[in-house]
Formats: structure tokens, C-alpha cells, sequence
């Protein structure tokens, strides 16, 4: 019906477009025009009806940055004797555990789980402002130049204490 209509005018033109009734677009542009449409609802057709949540994705995100069990594995049965990260060295002292907590919330994003270095330099080379109990207190407390932030206000003098001891055994 449409293909035997005849236009007034075949070329249109208003406002300097000039619009040419009488060719069709190219194939490829019809193509890509229903492909483009196909595509879109078939995208969101897997985020909406996969169960896919932003917010679940940031909240996993979050309890792996803060350290904390993710949801499935806190719904999971513990083992009756809880075994440490491999990633993590024990630590033989009484303040071993507390450190190596400490370490795994403030430090392993920067310093890497095993304190190799990942953004933050290496905990298990020498350090830049010396390797001593005191120096590593004193780094821990006031922070550093270039991206190592202050924990006096965050953290106590005996938890300090207990991260340096435990940054040292690394």
C-alpha cells in the first residue's frame, strides 16, 4: 500500500535539511537499527530477570574490603576449629591474632593479603623509614608521604602495637 503512495514533493527541505523521500536507507543501517534493538532487549532482559543486583555487588565488594565474611559463607556451617588465611603467616605471640586482624581490615588493601605489596609498598623488604618496632609504630600512627594514612585516631596504642609486631614478623 505505502510502496505505490507518492509524495507531493520527493525532496523535502526545511531549515537547510534536505530530506530525499525517494531512497531508502542503506541495508546496513536497517541492519544495525533492529540489531541495536534486539541487543537491548535481550540486555535487559538478563539484568532484569537474572537477579543481578548493583547494591548485592557493592555489599560483596564491601565485606571482602573490610575483611568480613561474605553472605553465603556466613549462612555456611564454620568448622569446629577455625584455621587461619594461608596467605597470612601465624604469628607464635598472644597479640599475633589481634595483629593479623588488624592487618587484614586497615592494611591488606593497600599492602596485599600476604603483605607483599600491591599498591602499598612490600611489608616483607626493607622499609623507608627504618624497620624497628618504634619506626613501624610511629609509621603506623602519623602515616607517611605519598598515600600511607594516619591510624591515631582510628586505632589504639595497644592495637598499634600489636599491627607493628605483627608487620615486623612478616
Amino acid at each position: 500500500m505505502l510502496e505505490n503512495h507518492e509524495h507531493k514533493h520527493a525532496v523535502h527541505e526545511f531549515d537547510g535539511i534536505i530530506e530525499n523521500r525517494i531512497n531508502n536507507p542503506p541495508v546496513y543501517f536497517t541492519v544495525l537499527f533492529y540489531g541495536l534493538i534486539i541487543w537491548g532487549v535481550a540486555f535487559m532482559a538478563f539484568y532484569l530477570l537474572s537477579g543481578w543486583s548493583s547494591d548485592a555487588e557493592f555489599q560483596e565488594k564491601m565485606a571482602a574490603h573490610k575483611g568480613e565474611p561474605q553472605v553465603e559463607q556466613q549462612a555456611a556451617v564454620t568448622p569446629a576449629a577455625p584455621t587461619p588465611p594461608a596467605s597470612v603467616p601465624v604469628v607464635a605471640t598472644e597479640s599475633g591474632g589481634e595483629g593479623r586482624e588488624l592487618f587484614a581490615k586497615h592494611c591488606s588493601s593497600c599492602h596485599g593479603a600476604d603483605g607483599k605489596g600491591a599498591f602499598g609498598p612490600d611489608l616483607s623488604a626493607d622499609y623507608a623509614y627504618g624497620k624497628s618496632l618504634e619506626a613501624v609504630q610511629e609509621s603506623i600512627t602519623q602515616g607517611r608521604p605519598k598515600n600511607m594514612p594516619a591510624f591515631e585516631k582510628k586505632l589504639s596504642s595497644e592495637e598499634i602495637a600489636s599491627l607493628a609486631e605483627f608487620i615486623l614478623s612478616l
